[in-house]
């Protein structure tokens, strides 16, 4: 085929192919003056010392190495620094639903958080935009939060922030830890505070993952949200000694009862008679997380006094 039939079949070709993207589900872009607007300096010449907000970040518009655009989250018209920028304002991402802008941040940062944010994210479902958290102008904070990311979450989770002023607590208030050190997993499951159906617990509390070959059951849903360690223990804070939700101390074991009833022979029985009246279920019972030797979770310190001997308290 000569270069100048070629040619002339150009137009008829492409038709085609707009034609089958059409079929298939794309759509075209018709060619215009709006087509992939990449501009900055023609904001900042009225816009004057919004690219010093930017310095520092990836979101910077100016200097070696910058990427991003003003246009590429204020999209508008070109008219707008054109013609009249009043009777064609450019978008706010701040202004918008959080979906909407959530849809402008998502053309760059394409990862699971964006993606949960759109789809199931419990900010997402009460309409908490990412500028809620996020400042791309003049922010000093990691991944560009308002505020540090304890305060920023208490700001909201004013009754989180409460139970962190108990006496027995996470350090969050310390800054030993922060709040996404066991909640970043919002980007990655249904589940509020699991990791992935597992113990977010285990990544600092690893001693106690086992496993063991006898388990007590209630650790064996290692998911904080179906039971495992919130079954005892309050994760945010606790007026009981080790974040306790409840009391184990006779005459309150409400702790333990809540699943098991106490034994009759537990309080009077012709071996012991009435000896482990008033004591606490963990005198005996130390191994609550697991027990490497006893299906009881029995204190190996019990053989010694024979109490591990015939068929009362062995294996």
């Amino acid at each position: 085929m000569s270069r100048e039939m070629a040619l002339r079949r150009l137009p008829l070709i492409l038709a085609l192919f707009a034609g089958l993207a059409v079929l298939a589900g794309f759509s075209v872009a018709k060619p215009s003056a709006e087509t992939g607007v990449h501009e900055s300096q023609a904001c900042l010449d009225c816009h004057d010392g919004m690219d010093a907000t930017l310095v520092g970040t990836a979101h910077r518009v100016t200097g070696k190495g910058a990427r991003v655009a003003c246009t590429d989250c204020h999209a508008g018209p070109s008219a707008h620094w054109e013609d009249d920028p009043e009777k064609n304002p450019m978008p706010n991402p701040g202004k918008m639903t959080s979906t909407a802008e959530a849809r402008v941040c998502t053309q760059c940062h394409e990862n699971s958080h964006q993606q949960n944010m759109l789809e199931k994210n419990v900010h997402a479902m009460n309409n908490v935009a990412c500028s809620a958290c996020h400042s791309v102008h003049g922010s000093k904070h990691y991944s560009l939060l308002r505020k540090p990311q304890n305060e920023l979450c208490e700001s909201c989770h004013t009754r989180v922030a409460g139970q962190f002023a108990r006496p027995y607590r996470h350090p969050i208030e310390e800054g030993v830890i922060q709040c996404t050190d066991c909640h970043m997993t919002l980007d990655r499951t249904t589940r509020p505070l699991s990791k992935d159906g597992t113990n977010v617990c285990l990544k600092c509390h690893g001693d106690l993952a086992g496993p063991f070959p006898y388990e007590h059951e209630a650790t064996l849903d290692h998911s904080t949200e179906e039971g495992g360690c919130i079954s005892c223990h309050d994760p945010h804070g606790s007026s009981l000694p080790r974040m306790l939700k409840q009391p184990y101390q006779p005459p309150h074991e409400q702790l333990c009862t809540q699943c098991h009833s106490i034994p009759p022979k537990h309080l009077s029985n012709r071996m012991h008679g009435t000896r482990w009246n008033g004591v606490a279920c963990n005198e005996c019972h130390t191994d609550i997380h697991g027990s490497y030797d006893n299906r009881w979770l029995l204190s190996t310190s019990l053989r010694a006094q024979g109490c591990m001997n015939g068929a009362c308290h062995g294996r």
